[in-house]
């Protein structure tokens, strides 16, 4: 149906898992590599509106492959990294969960595990899977991301040795319910260590976006002076997403670039594209400042010196006087002891 463009379009999004067999001795291990036509479909819906789409699966490697097909929600967790939810049917989540609103065409063969539809693909063979995304009426206006999942599997037995292996790649499906567009982005809360010895400056900081689209931005970190020049400046990531609702956490530390004393202000700037209208955007920049005093090692070092020393000397006196004074009192305890051994002496 799609022809060879399928198979050119493949190489760009493949997953490969070799296969070894324990207690069988083979010429060559086998290898498992699943493709598909496309990483990212992207739709444009009304609440309530439908569309229908398809892209290519194939596997590309030499040993036939069974592969799950399932569908995920996309979010992202406040470590930045991508976590996949599948539908649990409670009440309220349809509304919001696209991985819910997307019907799989699979083929009338296709079997199930698990409760889980399965495909089977020889090598070579390719098929091509068709969807629907149908929105809910409820649906607010906004983003949503959604993934299917193929994910690869082997439940054969071979001389009493049964082996599982799995390797899965998905096709992302995002789609923007029509709508307005409400931007609402945040850095808060954002906290800078108010005392830094030295020139690594600890921070922590939550990026949040409350609005109802996706946005993808570059965070970060500069230095400044108190007359507000640059002083340094770390880019935390080339590309980072936050999806609607959603919020990223930052935590570490920059090197200040200066060693000396004073006060400094720590910027994070996420500078992300602003959607003004649907399919315009224009260069935006959203800053959050704190400010913090840096004291350099060598001068800490020096405190600590000129505070020790008076210490160090004091101890000295406080010791050499009590040992002086334990030295007297035993003086004046074996005069006593002889005053005393004459007197008796005397008597007899």
């Amino acid at each position: 149906m799609l022809g060879s463009q399928w198979r050119l379009r493949m190489v760009a999004v493949s997953v490969l898992a070799a296969l070894f067999f324990a207690g069988v001795v083979h010429s060559a291990h086998a290898e498992r590599t699943i493709a598909l036509s496309t990483g990212t479909v992207q739709l444009a819906l009304p609440s309530g509106g439908s569309a229908a789409d398809e892209f290519a699966v194939a596997n590309n490697g030499d040993e036939p492959l069974k592969a799950l097909v399932y569908t995920n929600d996309v979010i992202y967790g406040e470590d930045g990294l991508p976590e996949y939810v599948r539908p649990t049917g409670a009440v309220g989540e349809y509304a919001k969960s696209p991985a819910s609103w997307l019907s799989l065409r699979l083929p009338a063969e296709t079997k199930v595990v698990a409760n889980t539809p399965y495909i089977e693909l020889e090598p070579g063979q390719e098929m091509v899977l068709e969807f629907e995304m149908r929105v809910p009426v409820e649906a607010t206006p906004g983003d949503y991301n959604a993934i299917i999942f193929f994910e690869m599997f082997d439940d054969s037995a071979s001389a009493g040795t049964s082996s599982k292996v799995s390797g899965r790649i998905g096709a992302r499906i995002v789609v923007r319910v029509a709508g307005d567009v409400i931007e609402d982005l945040e850095v808060a809360p954002f906290w800078v260590r108010g005392f830094v010895i030295g020139s690594d400056i600890p921070y922590k900081f939550t990026f949040t976006n409350a609005g109802n689209v996706d946005k993808r931005y570059v965070p970060s970190m500069v230095v400044l002076d108190r007359s507000e020049a640059e002083v340094a400046r770390t880019e935390l990531e080339e590309s980072a997403i936050v999806y609607a609702g959603d919020a990223r956490t930052y935590t570490g530390s920059v090197d200040a670039g200066t060693s000396l004393f004073g006060q400094y202000t720590l910027r994070t700037e996420i500078a992300y594209d602003k959607e003004t209208a649907p399919g315009t955007f224009v260069p935006e920049v959203l800053e959050e400042d704190r400010t913090f005093w840096v004291v350099p090692l060598w001068f800490a070092i020096l405190v600590i010196a000129l505070l020790a020393v008076p210490f160090l000397w004091l101890v000295w006196r406080t010791t050499a006087k009590g040992r002086a004074g334990r030295d007297d009192r035993a003086t004046r305890r074996r005069d006593v002891r002889r005053a005393a051994a004459d007197s008796q002496a005397d008597e007899t």
